[in-house]
């Protein structure tokens, strides 16, 4: 499992998903596709996301894409 690549995209988005070894554990590692960022994913906060409902996780989609827009929250 860890080292092995998955591909998950629709028309908005595309990300490249892996598993890596961290510390004593492991981590998910995301590569967006089009911003070709790199993120590290602890299970804890992956986890809380299952928690969410839909309205939440939408407000964290909002929240990213106004950052990724180069505005900030003073902007507004």
């Amino acid at each position: 499992m860890a080292g092995e690549r998955w591909q998950v995209h629709n028309e908005f988005a595309s990300v490249a998903l892996r598993v890596v070894p961290f510390g004593r554990g492991t981590r998910l590692e995301i590569t967006s596709g089009r911003l070709e960022d790199v993120g590290l994913i602890d299970p804890t906060v992956l986890e809380a996301l299952t928690l969410l409902d839909e309205r939440a996780l939408m407000a964290i989609v909002a929240q990213a894409t106004e950052k990724g827009s180069g505005s900030s929250p003073e902007d507004h």
